[in-house]
């Protein structure tokens, strides 16, 4: 009974160890990991993307610079060339598009 009652003890011990570990001290890394968005429009000219082997397989041509953008809903091909107000949520670097119009 004595040996059952300090291994109980040893048990609940750890346990509340590992709890405050993992509570206090750990933080999950954020490599591959993405984070999404609240819902953003972008408007611009909708181009087909260049650069290869990445996330995104058009570009939204901004004052400014460009935004890569894909959908896995919508056929963006249909748009290029056009002027286009996109909505959506960025995961990492690249616009995931929900909605697009032709913008006037």
């Amino acid at each position: 009974m004595k040996a059952f009652l300090i291994g109980l003890i040893f048990f609940v011990l750890v346990a509340a160890g590992a709890y405050v570990g993992l509570k206090y001290f750990y933080t999950p890394s954020v490599g591959s990991q993405t984070h999404k968005t609240a819902a953003i429009t972008k408007t611009g000219t909708l181009q087909k993307s260049t650069i290869s082997q990445s996330d995104f397989t058009h570009v939204i041509v901004i004052s400014g610079g460009s935004v890569g953008v894909a959908s896995y809903t919508l056929n963006l091909d249909d748009y290029i060339g056009k002027k286009v107000s996109v909505t959506g949520q960025f995961s990492g670097d690249t616009l995931y598009a929900d909605t697009i119009r032709i913008a006037q």
